[in-house]
């Protein structure tokens, strides 16, 4: 009896094991026994909701089908090549159609059973043991076509043949030459050179290929190169591309700095000079510090902001400290409670760019003379 004839009966048989199997778990009395001896249901036993256990014992099933489709595919093309027995073969794929066919109807079956109770996918536990059943009958299908599949593979010559190794082989070859140019070893004396130095002699190989375009591929690489950057100067030499990226670096960090003002402190403060701080520090202090300097800065209550002379510092970092901090003994409050320190930072600006204002216009020097 050939391997066709053990696959078919076999496969005969078990599909009439576990049909058997799946009429015995839908009789009445035998489920009226599970469920008086089980009083819990499975699936409350498990944790899980009905649907739950009926879509995870669905998939499992689902795919235990998928490898024994896709085992059994595999096992008739083998048989098929070592036997060429077309109307047995078809037999057996017959009998597994049939097998996947009863399958699918006998879970039809269970689900449609199920269909009087209130959940939304009932799934009481006669099928689950359905299920189970199914499963372990396909389990076995599998173990058995594997089998099938390693005394098959075991006769690994005329698989060589039916996978074409020795096609690939010639090709692997051929594709090697074309690469290296290389000459065999029983054919390395029509390439022997004349030079012979003490014995040692010389073969006149060809480069590789490989090696060969790749050094004209530089070269064409180069020329255009050259065009590109030097002749036609489409693209930015390094010394153009250094400054482009230290231009978009800086703009970078001081949209990061507007971004985050809490990070501008009286160590890092710095002068801003393009127009739109400028600007945004006039109008800032025009609303909060022209009342006591006065709009140009000559001073008012406040000191003259014009001159060289300041009271508390007149550094970047002592003016950002007086005007964050405040100097509330003599009425002067502190601006960080109401202003960012970038703001802050954009008054500042705008304060060491004031026109000078002498006296009398503007006040009296006050203070130290700023070094």
């Amino acid at each position: 009896m050939n391997s066709i004839e053990k696959l078919t009966k076999a496969t005969l048989f078990l599909a009439a094991l576990f049909t058997g199997n799946l009429l015995l778990a839908q009789e009445e009395p035998i489920v009226e026994a599970i469920s008086a001896a089980q009083s819990t249901p499975i699936h409350v036993q498990l944790g899980l909701s009905s649907t739950m256990l009926f879509i995870i014992m669905t998939g499992f099933t689902l795919l235990l089908l998928a490898v024994v489709w896709s085992m059994a595919s595999s096992t008739k093309n083998i048989l098929k090549y070592k036997q060429d027995q077309v109307r047995k073969k078809s037999n057996g794929t017959k009998a597994l159609l049939a097998l996947f066919a009863l399958t699918f109807s006998t879970g039809a079956m269970a689900a449609e059973e199920g269909g009087g109770s209130t959940s939304l996918v009932p799934f009481p536990d006669s099928i689950f043991w359905a299920y189970i059943t199914v499963d372990i009958v396909l389990i076995m299908i599998i173990l058995y076509l594997a089998g099938i599949v390693k005394g098959s593979i075991s006769d690994m010559i005329p698989l060589r043949g039916m996978f074409k190794w020795k096609r690939w082989k010639n090709l692997k070859a051929r594709w090697k030459s074309m690469l290296t140019k290389s000459v065999p070893i029983e054919e390395e004396g029509s390439i022997l050179l004349d030079h012979d130095y003490d014995g040692i002699t010389e073969l006149d190989n060809e480069l590789p290929p490989w090696w060969k375009y790749g050094f004209y591929i530089t070269i064409v690489w180069a020329v255009g190169y050259f065009f590109y950057y030097q002749v036609f100067e489409i693209g930015d030499l390094q010394e153009a591309e250094y400054l482009t990226q230290m231009a978009d670096g800086e703009r970078e960090i001081a949209e990061y700095k507007a971004a985050h003002p809490e990070l501008i402190t009286a160590d890092n403060v710095e002068l801003l000079t393009d127009a739109g701080a400028i600007s945004e520090g006039r109008a800032l202090y025009d609303q909060n510090c022209a009342s006591c300097h006065e709009p140009a800065g000559a001073g008012k209550t406040g000191p003259n902001l014009t001159d060289d002379y300041w009271l508390h510092g007149g550094d970047l970092s002592s003016v950002f400290v007086t005007i964050s901090e405040g100097v509330p003994e003599k009425g002067m409050a502190a601006w960080k409670t109401k202003m960012p320190a970038n703001e802050i930072q954009a008054v500042l600006s705008y304060i060491f760019q004031l026109d000078y204002i002498a006296p009398p216009t503007g006040r009296e020097p006050q203070g130290e003379l700023a070094e």
